[in-house]
């Protein structure tokens, strides 16, 4: 029963090992050839601060350090063993995706602005939605795709310059 045992363990780890989930943009402290994937709960970019939890049968969950799933203090966490310290590092060639909230004026062609903005960045709108808030005012939700953190701000900061734009906020999740 142990050699069998043994013997899952050994194909779970290499499943794990050779998944596409692995990643090289991550590093792990004291950790080597995990599964690592990003949380949903945070959506983590190259430039956030970042951490692991591991998890159980899962690999290496990163988060950002400020996501509300990550205790506060660690030390006083429940199973602090199971955070280690992550970090980027600058050899990802990754694309992410990262979600946006647009709070603007509702004004025709304000869609068409938006997006001849994005397109002239040469960013890929992966998703929108909007709508009509009660105060007259438009809520665009969007997620696209980017490189880092230093990139999405580039978007931000772009689609901020549009008129009509009041915010644009980063969203935690798609």
């Amino acid at each position: 029963i142990r050699t069998e045992l043994a013997l899952q363990q050994s194909q779970e780890y290499d499943r794990i090992v050779n998944s596409k989930f692995f990643l090289e943009g991550v590093t792990v402290e004291g950790i080597d050839d995990m599964l690592i994937k990003f949380s949903k709960c945070c959506n983590p970019l190259p430039g956030d601060n970042i951490i692991g939890f591991i998890t159980r049968g899962h690999g290496i969950s990163i988060h950002k350090k400020d996501c509300p799933n990550v205790p506060k203090d660690i030390s006083k966490a429940s199973e602090p063993e199971r955070w280690v310290n992550a970090s980027w590092n600058n050899s990802s060639k990754q694309e992410f995706r990262a979600a946006l909230q647009i709070t603007s004026l509702s004004r025709i062609g304000l869609m068409a602005d938006i997006s001849v903005q994005i397109a002239a960045m040469r960013v890929n709108i992966n998703d929108l939605s909007t709508r009509e808030a009660k105060d007259g005012r438009s809520l665009i939700n969007m997620t696209v795709t980017v490189n880092n953190v230093e990139h999405l701000k580039n978007v931000i900061a772009r689609i901020e310059k549009i008129n009509g734009v009041l915010l644009v906020e980063r969203q935690n999740s798609i």
